[in-house]
């Protein structure tokens, strides 16, 4: 029995790191105490490792699931199909809508900004646009003529055009531009665009009921720069 008691005693020397036979009571009771803390240290090192993974993760999640910000929504043309005559108007800003044509036009007169057959549109300072169509079997230039004539015998717009005709493109059709005086003298500016396109005949008239103003022509061409044929 002496011989196991101090084979234990060895070992327990040996743990504690103590020399052989120098194990005391105040060893063992710091060596527990250090024990211990080494214990609780690493206890609270693992404590802090998993709140801060739980941290992480909770985190994580709510990136992943926050909602995108909201964006702004990018503003579209307002594109206008005429019902009787089967053009298409990209609106301009500052332009809009007043009414669309009651009647079909016929091809016949010179129907009017006010008149049952033409489309109407409103714009920036007073100035309108209209438009009708109808078919016809005339090239552009005769087309043309034919408009002129019509205007003048209507409303008295002077013959020949106030300015000379100019050449542009309505829809990616070729176009004649065309100034009136109407009455003649009255510098009362209208204005009409005429085209011919699959065997119809377009036109496009301007003018402002308030008075011609300078920026007029400008808004005129921006309404016609829209028109889809």
């Amino acid at each position: 029995m002496n011989g196991m008691d101090g084979r234990l005693r060895d070992l327990l020397d040996a743990a504690v790191g103590e020399p052989p036979h120098q194990v005391t009571a105040e060893a063992v009771r710091r060596r527990v105490i250090r024990r211990r803390v080494v214990e609780y240290v690493a206890g609270a090192a693992a404590v802090v490792v998993i709140a801060v993974i739980a941290l992480t993760g909770v985190r994580t999640l709510g990136h992943t699931h926050r909602p995108a910000p909201a964006t702004r929504p990018h503003p579209t043309a307002r594109i206008i199909t005429s019902r009787h005559y089967h053009y298409a108007e990209a609106l301009p800003a500052g332009w809009r809508l007043a009414g669309q044509a009651t009647q079909r036009w016929d091809g016949t007169g010179s129907p009017g900004d006010q008149d049952p057959q033409s489309d109407l549109f409103l714009g920036p300072g007073g100035v309108e646009a209209w438009a009708m169509a109808a078919p016809t079997r005339e090239n552009l230039a005769a087309y043309t003529t034919t408009v002129i004539w019509a205007s003048n015998n209507v409303h008295g717009c002077p013959v020949p055009v106030t300015q000379p005709s100019q050449a542009i493109t309505v829809g990616g059709a070729p176009a004649r531009l065309l100034a009136f005086q109407c009455p003649a003298g009255s510098g009362f500016l209208v204005e009409l665009a005429v085209t011919v396109h699959d065997g119809t005949g377009f036109v496009f008239g301007s003018q402002n009921r308030s008075g011609t103003k300078a920026s007029d022509r400008a808004a005129f061409r921006e309404w016609l720069a829209g028109i889809q044929l």
